[in-house]
């Protein structure tokens, strides 16, 4: 009887969205995603879920969770919302609020294969073009990925004190890089161009009000492709193609490895 209490207890105490918002807090602040993986959480699992009981999960609802999001077309999204739910419910494992994890043998919904897309000089030129024409925010930030092989959250989410215009230098903190590493970047005077063109009004160079850095990618990126008439494209595949032409270049992949800040001991 005293176990039936106790039982009933916990279900009462373990809502998921309490659990979720102390996962944000505690696990996902830490990640350089987290703005991004809180509003899938939130979005997904908290509506879904979150006045339930993490007891009352099962692995039947996980599969229904992404079944449904993959039912919305977005395959690749039910994969990112899958792995987001099973770092969750291990997090819950963790703390002793569960004992198994409901997720445990479910399966990704959609097979993922590594992009190769590297863009060829014709198509790097008429991106760029198109981002020079389309200029502002956007405009900028990828012009600034095609001339530095960055990455598209360290471009974005950049702020005037991490530049040095007159020795033109990029010093991107440990807390903002994807292997916790500072990394420092020499540019060229075309990059140093997209900055100036930049307007300063807050501490984020891409920003609308200053207070927060660009974050609709979505719309710009279809304009983006209407005007360059480039398709089937990613701006991480701007990375991919920067990597290649430095090959092409006879540039030692130890130097493109520090340029993109690898750490692959080649």
């Amino acid at each position: 009887a005293a176990e039936k209490r106790a039982a009933k207890q916990r279900v009462v105490a373990d809502r998921v969205d309490e659990l979720l918002e102390a996962f944000i807090a505690q696990h996902v602040s830490q990640n350089r995603s987290a703005a991004e993986i809180s509003r899938l959480l939130r979005r997904e699992v908290d509506k879904t879920w979150g006045q339930k009981s993490i007891h009352e999960i099962n692995k039947r609802d996980t599969v229904e969770l992404i079944s449904a999001i993959e039912q919305r077309g977005a395959p690749v999204a039910a994969n990112k919302a899958l792995k987001t739910v099973k770092t969750f419910l291990r997090w819950c494992v963790g703390r002793a609020v569960l004992e198994q994890s409901p997720a445990d043998g479910v399966p990704l919904p959609a097979k993922e294969v590594a992009r190769d897309r590297v863009l060829t000089d014709l198509e790097l030129t008429q991106v760029i073009l198109a981002a020079r024409t389309m200029g502002g925010l956007y405009g900028g930030i990828v012009e600034l990925l095609a001339l530095t092989g960055q990455r598209r959250e360290e471009v974005a989410g950049s702020t005037w004190n991490e530049f040095d215009l007159g020795q033109r230098i990029w010093t991107l903190p440990k807390a903002r890089t994807k292997n916790a590493k500072q990394h420092i970047m020499h540019f060229s005077a075309q990059a140093i161009a997209v900055l100036k063109r930049m307007k300063k009004q807050g501490r984020f160079v891409f920003s609308v009000d200053g207070a927060k850095p660009f974050g609709n990618f979505s719309f710009a990126k279809r304009e983006l492709d209407g005007m360059s008439g480039v398709k089937d494209w990613r701006l991480h595949d701007l990375r991919r193609t920067c990597v290649s032409g430095m090959a092409r270049l006879g540039i030692p992949p130890h130097v493109a490895d520090k340029i993109l800040n690898h750490q692959a001991g080649t």
